[in-house]
């Protein structure tokens, strides 16, 4: 599955192929939770082209949560469980790259399955605008 090259693509947030493939072939049955740690950009970094008026990230991020949450539900079935800012670091080393994250989002998938139908969704990879846009960096991590 090849994501789209948009003209705000940055191909640093997006999982690889072989990472895929791995969720694809080797993931758990039943639920999964994706734990998303997220950093955002100061101004979202919209193509000219779109012709879309500043915002910060979160709110260009909020727009793809949006969609994956909303717009295409019914594909993805996600479930928020958490949805909130990291306010302050417990164990680790504050201030690095490592801890230093805007927001920690918890969503709920009734299977890999779904996650990864999201994902091929066309209406969801339009949305994907709204993801680069957004996001400086951020870990995914599939969770039971």
């Amino acid at each position: 599955m090849a994501i789209p090259q948009l003209a705000n693509h940055h191909a640093d947030i997006d999982p690889t192929r072989d990472q895929v493939r791995a969720l694809r072939d080797h993931g758990r049955d039943g639920p999964v939770v994706m734990m998303n740690l997220l950093k955002f950009r100061e101004t979202a970094d919209y193509p000219p082209e779109l012709g879309m008026a500043p915002s910060s990230g979160k709110v260009a991020y909020d727009r793809y949560q949006h969609a994956f949450t909303v717009a295409v539900g019914a594909i993805s079935q996600a479930e928020v469980i958490y949805d909130g800012p990291c306010e302050q670091v417990f164990i680790g080393q504050a201030g690095t790259e490592a801890t230093d994250w805007d927001k920690l989002l918890l969503v709920r998938y009734p299977s890999r399955q779904h996650f990864l139908a999201m994902m091929a969704d066309a209406g969801y990879r339009e949305a994907l605008v709204h993801r680069y846009a957004g996001l400086e960096r951020t870990v995914l991590i599939q969770c039971g």
